[in-house]
């Protein structure tokens, strides 16, 4: 079991010069685009979320008895829940001598660090998608965004009918500069520089920000993990109460202190209870294309 001693906190004991920083962290955006569900006390402990099949209709002939009846199948997407950890133990050695708040320093990196794992949890659903666009080493395009969005309206009743909007797309920020390299061309003139395209292109270069796309909201989430070839896998799928992605919570996380007397010291818990899914996977389309750092 690891403890945080004096040793570990040499840069901060016994002067502190400068107010001890966070190590900072990617924004964690996928729970506001998910569908939320929370489990009720006593409901077990897993989440389920039916969906119905198609039934055929038949071209009847009049004055005949319509004999033939359809069967009505439903099918269960179940999520199962979890409790997600962590802990961070301190000294009393450590609380005595440093200079810095460290129990409320301590509770905001565990904050940090369930929000990430949320987070990733939530991305890696997008992987799950019946469909996958661009391919290894691909520069991602506005076309292959505009083909995410054909997929999910175009996506088979067989397989669960058509995606219901809002759409949303999510993109490491290295796939998207591969977006912006393209629709911004800059052109230097006598007095400015200008880009050669229109409103929506002269928008991105003034802000770096694609922030919608075919009626969808672009966002992006550095917590994408980037694979050695470079690639990265975002992804357009059905946001909100609903949709293609499930997170549903028991228990929400937060920080309880724990005396260990002989340890001499404090364990800080923070533990959670969450599990996630897809609710179909025809709704989500995963774009994995290049995500090579900026040189």
């Amino acid at each position: 079991m690891a403890y945080t001693t004096l040793a570990d906190l040499g840069d901060t004991i016994p002067t502190v010069i400068e107010k001890a920083l966070l190590t900072s962290q990617f924004n964690a955006i996928m729970a506001g685009l998910c569908w939320n569900k929370r489990k009720g006390q006593g409901k077990g402990s897993t989440v389920n979320i039916p969906y119905f099949g198609e039934v055929t209709a038949n071209t009847l002939t009049e004055g005949v008895d319509m004999s033939q009846s359809e069967v009505m199948e439903d099918t269960n997407v179940q999520i199962t829940l979890s409790e997600v950890g962590c802990k961070i133990v301190l000294t009393d050695n450590a609380l005595e001598d440093d200079q810095e708040e460290l129990k409320s320093v301590a509770g905001r990196v565990l904050g940090q660090a369930m929000e990430k794992k949320r987070d990733t949890d939530l991305l890696d659903q997008l992987d799950d998608a019946t469909t996958s666009l661009c391919g290894t080493g691909t520069t991602l395009t506005m076309g292959h965004i505009a083909a995410a969005r054909a997929t999910l309206l175009g996506n088979a009743t067989s397989s669960g009918g058509p995606a219901p909007m809002p759409f949303v797309t999510v993109l490491h920020p290295f796939q998207t500069l591969d977006l912006i390299d393209v629709v911004t061309p800059i052109v230097p003139t006598a007095t400015y520089l200008n880009v050669t395209g229109t409103a929506f292109t002269d928008d991105i270069l003034k802000n770096y920000a694609i922030g919608r796309l075919f009626g969808m909201n672009v966002v992006e989430d550095g917590n994408i993990t980037i694979d050695s070839t470079p690639d990265a896998k975002g992804g357009v799928f059905a946001a909100g109460e609903g949709g293609a992605i499930v997170l549903a919570t028991a228990r929400d996380w937060d920080v309880r202190p724990q005396r260990d007397e002989s340890l001499r010291g404090w364990e800080l818990n923070c533990v959670g209870r969450y599990g996630v899914g897809e609710y179909l996977a025809g709704w989500i389309v995963e774009l994995y294309s290049d995500a090579t750092a900026p040189a």
